[in-house]
This record gives structure tokens, sequence and C-alpha cells, in this order.
């Protein structure tokens, strides 16, 4: 090898190399290179070969899961309680679903108001700036049409100073004129300058929507809470409530439902509760009542956070009198603690 890199480097200094010479050259030249990619390539196949296992195991896995729902629901005694198990994950489902779409209709509407006020208040501070560019500009422009005319008048009356006896007057008159001309210099640059400004003004683009206001957000996301409370109220009208929540964060195999009869009366009821909350109707002036409730009672953790403090949403501690309690209102939900619905994914940051 030494001897072949010493006949190459004796080829090169001794003249021209040949086309054979020039090519094994390249060849040493190019194999750090793919030395290098060779490694990534092993690298790569490595990878691919680690996430395929991965993704191997996690196949059994899932096969394994489905082999016991299999098992799980050809059992007499625990398929009818598989059943409503993920009838009342569905409805937890199209409860989310609704309250998604309720907060996605609010925003939106919100966005349509403030990006029309916005553009609004940016055209009216616009148009104001460009009156007041125009009063300058016309203050300015009569400012130079009198120094014009004072410049005309003044070279008027030197050329009427035609004299001998006019000498020093004419004379006078010259060293006024230049005064004269240099104001009006100034003056004409000063109506080219807000003739720039006003050019300025006109040319400017419309500024980006900053987005939705911090008072906004918080509305927006107290009406999403309130509507979940409506939701819940709706969903507990059937006693599913509780147990749909329960549903979604147990596993099948953990939950009972009783007997058949329990399990097919649970379904009819998950029926009844799917049917009325996807055919909610008139929800705006609930929501409205639950919002001004929620409104007067919610605190947050700093100046700007959206999301109020999920203890300044508590239902009121139940008061003791005579050692007796009174009963709670009706209406205890603390949907954002619970996190009812999967809400805080849905709440305005």
């Amino acid at each position: 090898m030494i001897d072949k890199l010493t006949f190459l480097k004796g080829g090169a200094e001794g003249g021209a190399a040949s086309p054979d010479e020039e090519r094994l050259m390249q060849l040493f030249q190019n194999r750090a290179g793919l030395k290098k990619a060779y490694a990534d390539l092993k690298d790569e196949f490595h990878l691919l070969r680690d996430r395929l296992k991965q993704q191997e195991g996690a196949t059994i896995r899932i096969q394994e899961q489905m082999d016991a729902l299999g098992d799980l629901l050809g059992d007499p005694k625990t398929g009818f309680g598989a059943l409503v198990f993920f009838q009342l994950r569905a409805l937890w489902k199209t409860c989310h679903q609704q309250l998604s779409a309720f907060a996605a209709d609010l925003t939106r509407q919100q966005e349509a108001r403030e990006i029309a006020k916005h553009k609004a208040d940016v055209e009216g501070e616009k148009n104001a700036r460009l009156a007041d560019a125009d009063l300058r500009l016309q203050t300015a422009s009569a400012a130079a049409n009198e120094q014009r005319r004072l410049l005309a008048e003044a070279q008027q009356e030197i050329g009427r100073l035609t004299a001998f006896w006019h000498y020093f007057r004419r004379r006078r008159r010259l060293k006024s004129l230049e005064s004269l001309r240099s104001q009006l210099v100034v003056a004409d640059q000063a109506v080219g300058d807000l003739h720039a400004e006003r050019s300025a003004i006109e040319a400017e683009g419309a500024l980006e929507f900053p987005g939705l206001s911090l008072a906004a957000r918080r509305n927006i996301n107290l009406a999403i809470i309130g509507y979940a409370e409506l939701l819940c109220e709706h969903a507990d009208a059937f006693g599913l409530a509780a147990r749909a929540k329960e549903a979604v964060a147990r596993r099948v195999h953990e939950m009972t439902f009783g007997t058949r009869a329990d399990c097919e009366s649970y379904m009819q009821r998950v029926q009844k509760a799917q049917l009325a909350v996807a055919n909610q109707k008139q929800i705006t002036g609930l929501v409205r009542a639950k919002l001004e409730r929620l409104r007067a009672t919610c605190e947050y953790r700093n100046a700007a956070d959206t999301v109020p403090t999920a203890d300044s949403l508590s239902p009121p501690v139940t008061e003791l009198e005579f050692d007796k309690p009174k009963a709670a209102p009706a209406a205890t939900w603390n949907v954002l603690a619970e996190d009812y619905w999967d809400l805080y994914t849905l709440l305005l940051r």
C-alpha cells in the first residue's frame, strides 16, 4: 500500500496522472465517506429493528386484550356488563363531543366579534392619524404659500428699484430676499415631509389580530364549565354521570353492573341519556344562568390566568343546625375538579 501511495504521489508530482490513477485517488478520497454512510445505515437498521420489536410487542398486547375482551363478552355472566361499560364510555364521548362543538362555536363567534372590533379600532385610529396629518399638511401648505407670496412681492419690489438713488434700499431688499428664500425652502421641506408621512400612514397594512382578550377567554371558559354542568345534570337524570366517569377511569373487568336485568336497565337508560344529550334545545338561557353564578364565585390564581381555581367552584359546605345537616343544593357538580367530559382539554389558555 505504501508503494502504491508513493507511486501515486510520484505520478502527481512528475506530471499529469493517467485516468486509472485519478480513479484510484478518487476511490481513496471517498473511502471515509463510504465508511460513514455505511455506519449511518447500520445505525438506522438497528433503530428500525428496535422499533419493529416494540411494535410487535404492542401488537401482542393488543391481541391479548382483544382475546380477553372476547372471553369477557362470550361469558353470559360478564358479557352484558361489558356492553354496559362500553356504552357508558360512548355516553362520555358523546358528552365530550357536544361540549367540544359548543366550545368551538362559542370561540368562533367571539373571535368574529373581536376581529371586527379590532379592525374597526385600527381603521378608526388610522383615519384619526390621517385627519391629523391632513390638518398639519394644510397648515404647512398655507405657510409655504404665504412664504412664496412674500418672496414674489419682494422680488417685484426689487424690480421697481431701478434708479441710482435706490442703490442702498435695493441692497437691503436683496439681503432680505435671501432670508425669504431660505424660509420658503424650509416650508416646502416641511410640506414634503408631511406628504411622505401621510403616504406612509396610508400604506400601513392591517395590524395582526392579537387573539381573544383575557376577559373573553375567561367568559368562554366559564360558559364551557356551565355547559359541562348542564350535561352532568342531563346524564344524572338517568343516574349515569358518575358511572360514566367511572367507566373512563377503570378497565372493563374492574366494573360490575349487577344481573342481566340490571344491565339491560342500564343500557336502556344510556340510550335515553344519549338522546337527551344529543337533542338538547334552548340551552342558551340555562348556560347564561350558570355563567352568571360561576362569574360571581370564581377566583383565579393570578391576574393573567384564564382558568378559575377548582376550589372556587366547589359547592357550598353543608351547614349544621342543631346537629342536623341541611340539604345541599341540587346542583353540586364541580366539573372542573372532576374533569367531567375531559373538560380541561377544551379550556382556553
